[in-house]
């Protein structure tokens, strides 16, 4: 049977061309295909690229003006000074009997002053430790 094939490709160099020349022709169309594929993936994935950091930016440049303005700057940091002067007063006056008197805060703003104070320096000691541990 294979003696037979061969013979009829050998003795036909028409089909057998014709034959090569299809599958030639085939392959460079799934190139010219799958070309056109990757180069539209890649377009995709510029365009993906591009809008996100375009989008970085402008969170970046609204968040850099809401941090310098004139109107929210100051509140984080008057509210963090308040806390710990109150919280540090209570202290001094309570463990070295100043007879200060000062004042605890009412039932909803003490836990706030609580957190606020625990917040910011546990965020201060675990950004410490994590700079520390991360920068290896």
């Amino acid at each position: 049977m294979m003696a037979f094939l061969a013979k009829l490709l050998l003795g036909l160099p028409g089909l057998a061309n014709g034959l090569l020349a299809y599958l030639n022709k085939r392959s460079d169309n799934t190139v010219l295909v799958n070309q056109a594929n990757v180069a539209g993936d890649v377009s995709v994935g510029q365009a993906q690229l591009a809008a996100y950091v375009e989008e970085r930016k402008i969170i970046a440049q609204e968040r850099a003006e809401q941090h310098l303005s004139p109107w929210t700057a100051w509140m984080i940091p008057t509210a963090f000074g308040l806390c710990m002067l109150h919280f540090g007063a209570i202290v001094l006056d309570s463990t070295f009997l100043f007879n200060w008197r000062v004042a605890k805060l009412p039932p909803p703003y003490d836990e706030m002053e609580r957190y606020i104070v625990l917040s910011v320096i546990g965020v201060a000691g675990v950004a410490g430790t994590v700079r520390k541990v991360f920068s290896k």
